[in-house]
């Protein structure tokens, strides 16, 4: 019997206006706005495949009460209309599977069936019924067909694939304590999966990167880690639809300093079958978590050079930085010179997790300036864009 009362899927979807402008940042002028103002947790969801919509207006996110409770409720942000629309009151996992910067959003609820939502019209859909969705999903390939599922069975970690046209399922790895896959589908064709190794059995040491093609027996490791790196953070993603892969990779907190085969920056990108990858300047800069903008010329991140994590759930204070660099280029410059997230609590909602619009006229991310997780809004201005090229 399930307990939870469902919505039908034309029920209207309540509008609330909770936004606020927050202020200037002082050194880019980039405009700052709260875009949450509830005293339940408001977070982004991730930052490696965008959650904003084609025409850069709409962002999908998810609040809770607290970290115990197991609702959650979904709900679209509006920038152009400053407020929000609940399009779920129940859902059982923070977890959706949305191509960058796609028009679907898809999400599973209590019963395993799915769902789906347009972030253009707000419409809904049910995809797969009653117990089709049996673990988490978190990508679908650009045409809408292939959603990845991760699960685990027993000792092992599980990520496959479920064909939306028909219903075919396909393992695509399978090895034991792989706790964080990290799975993103290419938005190139035919889709390519990228994801890591967490595995204590693994025959690779570290935390080795992979690309593998759907229809393949064998992945492709990209020269991330041993021996060409620092490990990877567990961070990275597409670089847009060009076949690359960019990766953040580890520094050394203790002489505050990076690794001494890369001491230009931990910033990196490599395609499938390159010897090495190609290191990003930035020596000042410790870049945690990775975004690709929808063109592919400019990365966004936090920037933690001055923030440590002393350990799963506290770290020193200091001011976190969201920094955008032009791969061309070569430059780099804070949007935003202290984005006010004041604990790592072991979990992406209290990280900064930045990501562009479609457009690139805003950078979402996540702040804690009261305790409470918000969802915060930066403007990009023109001037500051071009100062990058």
């Amino acid at each position: 019997m399930s307990f939870h009362a469902y919505r039908p899927l034309d029920a209207d979807m309540p509008h609330l206006r909770e936004s606020c402008d927050w202020g200037t940042d002082p050194d880019s002028g980039s405009r700052i706005i709260r875009m949450t103002t509830s005293v339940g947790m408001s977070h982004n969801i991730y930052c490696e495949q965008p959650y904003g919509s084609p025409d850069g207006r709409r962002l999908i996110f998810f609040r809770a009460l607290d970290m115990h409770t197991r609702s959650r409720q979904l709900l679209i942000a509006d920038l152009e209309a400053r407020d929000t629309t609940l399009i779920e009151p129940d859902v059982p996992s923070e977890e959706v599977a949305h191509v960058s910067w796609g028009e679907w959003a898809y999400y599973p609820m209590h019963d395993g069936s799915l769902r789906r939502i347009s972030l253009m019209t707000l419409v809904k859909e049910e995809v797969l019924p009653a117990g089709a969705i049996t673990g988490g999903i978190g990508a679908i390939s650009s045409d809408d067909r292939y959603l990845l599922m991760t699960e685990a069975k027993g000792d092992h970690f599980i990520c496959s694939t479920i064909d939306l046209q028909t219903g075919e399922r396909q393992v695509l790895v399978d090895c034991p304590e792989n706790r964080n896959p990290h799975g993103q589908l290419s938005l190139c064709k035919p889709p390519r999966l990228l994801y890591q190794l967490i595995a204590g059995d693994s025959d690779l040491q570290g935390v080795p990167v992979l690309v593998r093609e759907l229809a393949a027996d064998e992945p492709s490791r990209l020269p991330f880690g041993k021996p060409w790196t620092a490990e990877s953070t567990g961070h990275m993603t597409w670089l847009a639809d060009t076949g690359m892969v960019a990766c953040t990779v580890t520094w050394d907190g203790e002489k505050h300093r990076h690794d001494s085969r890369h001491p230009e920056g931990n910033l990196m990108y490599a395609a499938p079958g390159d010897e090495a990858p190609t290191v990003f300047p930035a020596p000042d800069s410790w870049f945690y978590h990775i975004s690709v903008s929808r063109c592919g010329k400019y990365f966004v991140s936090d920037d933690f050079a001055d923030f440590q994590a002393t350990g799963a759930i506290d770290g020193k204070p200091g001011p976190i930085r969201i920094v955008i660099g032009n791969f061309a280029s070569g430059k780099s410059r804070a949007l935003v010179h202290d984005c006010q997230n004041y604990g790592i609590a072991g979990c992406s909602r209290f990280e900064p997790d930045p990501y562009f619009t479609a457009d690139n006229k805003y950078v979402i991310y996540n702040a804690s300036p009261f305790g409470t997780i918000q969802l915060f809004a930066a403007e990009v201005p023109e001037d500051f864009r071009r100062s990058l090229d």
